[in-house]
């Protein structure tokens, strides 16, 4: 049994780990290896030549800048809208499931289906294509809330509402006793809804694509470098965006561990 359950995990990681190797293998070895007949999958050659050729072939510089500016507004945009209707929805049911109901039917349209009206709204406000990725934060606020919404749910029901009353008992307001009791307790899943939204905004493709057309953030350069036949290009770019997608894995790791997300938080 242990042999079986050891293949399945080897298994399940060759199929993780081999898509990641090849990344790095096309970033980091000449192209004509990226296209050789048949496959190679030890690299031959390694060279830094893909990582030197981004700087001409794309804005890439401005690329990240943008990523992590819409990847950190969205986390703070998204914190203080879910942060309220979290709490909301773990005091009161009748909230709870109004917001539940909102949350799944915004997430059964498919990523295209609410980029084509976004964008022309965006165009409307004179958002579209920002500099600044205005219109790109606030879809990506949009997507990212039911995630953060459903963390800090479950860490705010772990809090016992007993601590809230003996703090409104002493004269606290409700929204004092929120701020001074209730969240400090869940910052461990705060912190890790902080880096879930920041991944999801981070790596998003859809709305990147269809709503920064010449400001591109980082995703969009991938999918033109490979649409302009230069795969070693596009993995360098990627190999770029694994550094805080992996660092972010890293640090919410120890809170996977200890059941954050299923809301012990304290």
């Amino acid at each position: 049994m242990r042999r079986v359950a050891l293949a399945i995990v080897l298994a399940v990681a060759a199929a993780d780990l081999l898509p990641l190797g090849l990344v790095l293998k096309q970033a980091f070895t000449p192209e004509r290896e990226s296209f050789a007949w048949p496959p190679t999958w030890v690299p031959r050659t390694l060279t830094l030549e893909n990582v030197r050729l981004l700087a001409d072939a794309v804005d890439l510089r401005g690329g990240l800048a943008l990523s992590v500016l819409v990847a950190a507004l969205t986390v703070a945009s998204t914190l203080a809208i879910a942060l309220p209707a979290a709490w909301a929805a773990a005091r009161r049911p009748g909230v709870d499931r109004g917001l539940d109901g909102a949350l799944v039917v915004a997430r059964v349209f498919p990523t295209i289906a609410l980029a084509i009206p976004l964008a022309a709204l965006s165009i409307r406000l004179g958002i579209y294509n920002s500099p600044f990725g205005t219109g790109l934060w606030l879809a990506h606020t949009l997507l990212a809330l039911p995630l953060a919404f459903l963390v800090l749910r479950s860490a705010f029901r772990s809090v016992p509402r007993d601590l809230e009353d003996a703090a409104r008992l002493d004269g606290a307001s409700p929204a004092a006793a929120f701020w001074r009791v209730s969240l400090p307790l869940v910052r461990p899943s705060i912190a890790a809804a902080s880096m879930l939204v920041f991944l999801v905004s981070w790596d998003e493709f859809g709305f990147a694509l269809l709503l920064q057309v010449t400001n591109r953030p980082l995703p969009p350069l991938v999918y033109y470098l490979t649409a302009f036949g230069h795969p070693g290009l596009a993995s360098a770019v990627a190999a770029l965006m694994l550094v805080p997608a992996l660092a972010v894995i890293v640090v919410i790791e120890p809170a996977l561990r200890s059941g954050v997300f299923a809301g012990s938080g304290r």
